[in-house]
């Protein structure tokens, strides 16, 4: 077709999202979200009611956030809600009893001191001073808010597809309530 568009990126997201289970489609949403390439209200003005997957869509489209800075913290979200856990925050700056600043969290409990941190390989990887200098650094932020009071989960790519680690933070909130 030579240089003329043959579809847009809203739609493609509309497709997927009417298409595919949340786990494919709020990652890819999520991303569209936080380029700035598509707006929440616009996706949900581009499903038409009534038409096949149209509730998967609008689902999709609500869980799907420009907060979520990784496929995996977009899927950890999905997580959460297959496994009815709901009050978790994205991207949440976190404070201990004086006031100083501990860490900015991929999510936190917006009642309870619940922490979920999602640990993809690029965080260790990537890093300009190394793995080993990023393994110290998390652990040093590890220690400072389980200090603070809060109950820390940290997952991996691998705990995103087991339900052991959701069940846990599942009940950690029960717990609290």
């Amino acid at each position: 077709m030579g240089d003329l568009p043959v579809t847009t990126v809203s739609r493609t997201l509309v497709d997927l999202a009417k298409d595919y289970p949340l786990e494919v489609s709020v990652p890819l949403v999520s991303e569209a979200l936080r380029r700035g390439l598509a707006s929440r209200e616009s996706l949900h003005r581009s499903i038409r009611s009534g038409t096949r997957g149209c509730r998967r869509a609008s689902r999709a489209f609500d869980l799907a956030s420009p907060s979520h800075e990784s496929s995996g913290e977009a899927l950890c979200a999905v997580k959460f809600v297959r496994f009815s856990i709901s009050g978790m925050i994205p991207q949440v700056n976190t404070y201990n009893d004086a006031g100083a600043w501990i860490a900015r969290n991929d999510f936190r409990h917006e009642k309870h001191p619940v922490i979920v941190e999602f640990h993809g390989v690029g965080k260790y990887y990537l890093n300009d001073a190394g793995p080993d200098r990023a393994s110290s650094e998390n652990h040093e932020r590890h220690m400072k808010l389980l200090n603070a009071g809060y109950r820390v989960f940290n997952l991996v790519w691998a705990d995103l597809f087991r339900a052991s680690e959701f069940i846990k933070i599942r009940a950690a909130i029960a717990d609290l309530d």
